[in-house]
């Protein structure tokens, strides 16, 4: 894994983060999770997003970065939901943005644990102590007043009215979708699946179901419809040679963990990338034989 992160040219300190190597972080690393010897296969993630650090205070989340190989993208980080269909919302779009986000996310534990120095130390952070603190007891503010986000923040920082302000590739927030964005994103990066024609799923008496705010936008990609043959799909843009919609097929519903494996061995063999080389067999070792789970 460490090799995949320094062929992407990841930061070091998240490098690090991902390795175990911080303080209070590193039992729930992104290798002790996604480790060789790790045997447990469950929650196998989308091949699109690399785990850094890995949060069981209930249902699973990663914390990672978003990686689109075959796709003109910014590379991002984000927060990965296993029980919402494997949602990924960005969160940060810098190194720096991210381990202070993760710093303020794991304030209290860093305190008890007496690790809240040193990690401040590991990760450089020049978030001023007294505002890292009012950040982590007031769930009502955001980190937009860090130095780091001073630049230029995540989707997740802006209103439907304030979009033309987002200078990054993420293709929706929780209130609103871009729809240039959408043709270079995948499924999981969708946080309303309405949007892009998939129905909500909703349990209890029709009498009280309420229609979706959420209303289908036009010109979907057809590796996002609800009705689109994926596995065909892919296929087909393997043979006109569109890698990265092959790419964003495969990062979403109708494919098995071994399924997704094949087919990553088979855009492979489409480049020369080491970096994805030793991604895709690092995903394939782990997951290549898992075939009893559906993404979606």
């Amino acid at each position: 894994m460490e090799e995949v992160l320094k062929k992407l040219e990841v930061d070091q300190r998240i490098i690090d983060l991902a390795m175990g190597r911080i303080p209070l972080y590193s039992e729930y690393s992104g290798y002790n999770y996604f480790g060789k010897f790790n045997e447990d296969k469950s929650f196998p993630q989308p091949p699109f997003f690399i785990p850094i650090v890995i949060n069981y205070d209930s249902t699973p989340i990663s914390y990672g970065i978003i990686n689109h190989w075959f796709v003109e993208r910014g590379r991002s980080y984000g927060d990965m939901d296993f029980a919402k269909e494997f949602e990924v919302g960005e969160f940060a779009l810098t190194a720096d943005q991210f381990l202070d986000s993760l710093l303020i996310e794991e304030y209290d534990n860093l305190v008890e644990e007496d690790h809240l120095d040193e990690v401040r130390r590991d990760f450089k952070s020049s978030a001023p102590p007294d505002l890292v603190l009012k950040l982590s007891k007031n769930d009502g503010f955001n980190n937009s007043g860090l130095p780091s986000f001073s630049d230029f923040m995540p989707i997740g920082y802006f209103t439907e009215s304030e979009q033309g302000l987002y200078k990054g590739t993420s293709p929706t927030n929780n209130d609103f979708l871009i729809q240039k964005n959408l043709n270079n994103a995948c499924y999981c990066e969708i946080a309303h699946k309405e949007w892009i024609g998939y129905v909500e799923k909703k349990g209890g008496f029709s009498l009280f179901k309420k229609k979706s705010p959420y209303e289908t936008v036009e010109n979907i990609p057809e590796w996002l419809r609800s009705g689109s043959n994926k596995k065909e799909l892919f296929d087909q843009y393997i043979q006109k040679r569109e890698l990265g919609h092959a790419w964003l097929t495969i990062n979403g519903p109708g494919f098995t963990p071994i399924e997704v494996a094949k087919r990553l061995l088979i855009l492979k063999e489409h480049t020369q990338e080491e970096g994805f080389h030793l991604w895709a067999d690092y995903w394939c070792d782990k997951y290549g034989d898992v075939d009893d789970f559906i993404f979606m």
